[in-house]
């Protein structure tokens, strides 16, 4: 059974405990514990976004673009660093998308460990910097499931699961998932089609000019 942490600065339960530094508030910025130099941090991003996007293709979730913006150092208001945009009119099993939602995460703590680059606070800040993904994943269980995402013990969709899925569903596709974030690292910004094609996924991706869809 996964152990989770309540963060001290707002309701977010991670699997790494919060920094004693950001707990005492002496730290402005939690990719301050990343300690990254400019390329590594470029590519951990990269990663991240190459977990959703190959997700998306794999379940048959249309992308539109993958876009990594020049400036990383954004600081909190100033909008996402980086993103997956998806096309509409698709409907995915909820536990696909589920999964979809936490690949970004889950890529980054694998890359991580990987690249002999885990520690416990860079697994947090994995988690934290993927406060918006676990927004859309609550939102897709209340409202396609009818029930509610926990951390831990209860009745509902413990998100420890959810991180398991991702984890099962990267496995096979990991290759894929280095080949894209190498590519979206180079480029900056690809298009759906684009990422298809550097991925080795054109088989199974839905071409697509449009944004949104849902989970079913």
């Amino acid at each position: 059974m996964s152990t989770w942490h309540l963060n001290s600065d707002q309701p977010l339960y991670t699997r790494q405990p919060e920094p004693e530094e950001w707990t005492r508030g002496t730290s402005a910025s939690g990719f301050s514990f990343l300690r990254f130099d400019a390329a590594t941090l470029r590519r951990s991003v990269a990663v991240h976004e190459a977990g959703h996007a190959i997700l998306d293709f794999a379940s048959g979730i249309p992308v539109v673009e993958i876009h990594l913006c020049d400036d990383l150092g954004k600081v909190p208001g100033e909008g996402g660093a980086a993103w997956v945009k998806c096309g509409s009119g698709w409907t995915v099993p909820c536990m696909s998308y589920l999964a979809m939602c936490a690949a970004g995460e889950r890529a980054l703590d694998r890359w991580m460990r990987e690249e002999g680059l885990w520690t416990p606070d860079r697994a947090w800040v994995a988690e934290r910097a993927s406060t918006e993904d676990r927004r859309m994943a609550d939102h897709a269980v209340r409202t396609s499931m009818g029930m509610e995402l926990i951390y831990g013990p209860g009745i509902g969709i413990d998100y420890a699961d959810v991180q398991a899925a991702a984890d099962t569903d990267l496995d096979p596709l990991w290759d894929r998932v280095l080949r894209l974030a190498a590519a979206v690292d180079e480029h900056g910004h690809l298009t759906g089609r684009e990422a298809a094609r550097y991925a080795g996924m054109t088989d199974v991706a839905v071409p697509c000019d449009d944004a949104e869809g849902a989970a079913a």
